[in-house]
């Protein structure tokens, strides 16, 4: 029999919901983006489903996706209605807080569809005409008793949005919640969650249990392993639409990103100790300086009055550069204790990257068959555009045109960057400089921060990849002035 596992992912969040993210949980989505996102090879949502979506508001309340405020509309009217500020806000805030908690639940597939469509037959092909459907009353039920279970945990005047997605591959909810600590009235994570990882560890883990006692093990869904206990990483989003290789561009994303922190806060800790190294040589000069004031207090002919007003003010001086010190001290030690962390995470990343990339063995051939039919269909969709408002009427000025706008190197190098792109869209950066430098090209310069961004679509990233790829194969020393 399969496993019938409850989920539960708990992410915080210092940026807010961005549009397009609450865009995708709402599926507030024009007909050419549904178009798009149901051909995508590499996602998995059906449009045929899509109207069985709900969610549930104040009270447990089932009803149809409200989609007149984005969810970070909903979060500033509820921290305006119970004048609550966003520290994250200020103008002069110098490190965000962490001030959403978002949340995911579902379950094992085979349970969750059951919940969701009862002995209903759903055809999870890609294309599947699914519109006969209708939602079961179950999922319903049950998701109003997760509803309810995060409304008796942290407040339901905190639970910003709660959305159940019924058109993926596994049923499941988004939740979005405020972390208020309700006795100081302020936004607050460590209060909400705890103080250190360890309170953090602690609290997932209550969380999960509470939410099997209290939900889930009247559905039927067994406590499943949670990250804090594992060390597991569970997927958000795309553990419901992506697989395998793209759970490794994800690692690789987030690999990037710590060695882009880890750089920062090294970077960080040189300026700090410089700048402590500094006050501390001034603090020496103003000791001198008093010590030969001091003695010369005891000596005659000395103007008295003017050498106690100058010592009383490098006195000031030295209890200035004593704060100083302390403070950048103090910053010292939160870089240090941030870098700590960061090798740390970037360690137990490059283990799990490791491990995922040996477990995905051969299917990796597959999966890029499938990232090449997309790049090529964008790539020759880029190159038809790019030369459809000149062709006509070609002539040599037309030309150098053409020449500069990129169709050239499209049109003559097709097959390299088609190649080089797709090792860019699977993150497989290093092997990309490499085959480009093989074809003669400039290799990549600096990629440092390459990856897809989060408010990439498909078609965007697929563009990205090309017009990258064109720039690496293109001959060393041959640059273009593209025409802005």
């Amino acid at each position: 029999m399969a496993e019938k596992k409850q989920v539960m992912d708990v992410r915080p969040n210092k940026d807010g919901i961005s549009k397009q993210e609450s865009n995708e949980q709402q599926r507030n989505w024009s007909e050419n983006l549904w178009d798009r996102k149901s051909k995508d090879s590499l996602a998995n949502y059906d449009p045929t489903r899509a109207h069985l979506n709900f969610e549930v508001t104040k009270g447990g309340k089932v009803q149809p996706i409200d989609k007149s405020k984005s969810i970070d509309e909903r979060m500033k009217d509820i921290l305006n209605s119970r004048g609550i500020k966003n520290p994250n806000a200020r103008a002069k805030a110098r490190r965000k807080q962490r001030i959403l908690a978002q949340m995911i639940f579902g379950g094992s597939r085979g349970r969750m569809l059951e919940l969701a469509f009862g002995e209903q037959n759903v055809n999870l092909n890609k294309g599947a005409d699914n519109s006969k459907l209708t939602r079961a009353k179950d999922i319903e039920t049950w998701a109003a008793k997760v509803y309810g279970f995060v409304a008796r945990k942290f407040g339901e005047e905190n639970i910003v949005s709660f959305y159940v997605h019924l058109d993926e591959t596994n049923p499941h909810c988004h939740c979005t919640v405020l972390p208020i600590d309700e006795m100081n009235h302020r936004i607050s994570w460590t209060s909400v969650f705890g103080k250190n990882p360890m309170e953090e560890k602690a609290t997932f883990t209550r969380l999960h249990n509470e939410l099997y006692e209290e939900v889930n093990s009247h559905w039927g869904l067994e406590r499943g392993s949670n990250k804090a206990e594992t060390g597991a990483r569970h997927r958000s989003t795309e553990e419901y639409k992506r697989d395998l290789i793209n759970q490794v561009q994800e690692l690789e994303s987030t690999r990037e990103g710590l060695q882009r922190q880890i750089r920062r806060a090294e970077i960080k800790l040189k300026g700090l100790s410089t700048m402590i190294a500094n006050l501390q040589i001034r603090k020496e000069k103003i000791n001198e300086e008093i010590g030969l004031i001091a003695q010369q207090l005891g000596e005659d002919g000395q103007d008295k009055e003017q050498l106690a007003n100058r010592m009383e003010e490098l006195r000031k001086q030295m209890e200035d550069i004593d704060l100083k010190m302390a403070d950048k001290q103090r910053m010292l030690d939160e870089t240090e204790s941030e870098l700590s962390n960061a090798k740390t995470e970037l360690e137990k990343l490059k283990r799990a990257h490791g491990e995922m990339s040996k477990s995905i063995g051969d299917d990796i051939d597959r999966r890029a068959e499938i990232v090449h039919s997309n790049i090529n269909a964008t790539y020759y969709k880029m190159v038809a555009s790019s030369m459809e408002p000149l062709l006509p009427t070609l002539n040599a000025e037309q030309h150098e045109i053409l020449d500069k706008s990129g169709f050239f190197d499209l049109r003559n190098n097709s097959q390299h960057i088609i190649n080089c792109a797709l090792l860019l869209a699977i993150n497989y950066i290093s092997q990309a400089t490499t085959y480009a430098e093989s074809c003669g090209g400039g290799g990549s310069g600096n990629m440092s921060g390459w990856g897809r961004d989060k408010d990439d679509d498909d078609e965007r990233w697929w563009m990205r990849c090309i017009l990258q790829a064109s720039a690496m194969v293109r001959p060393a020393g041959r640059k273009i002035k593209r025409s802005r």
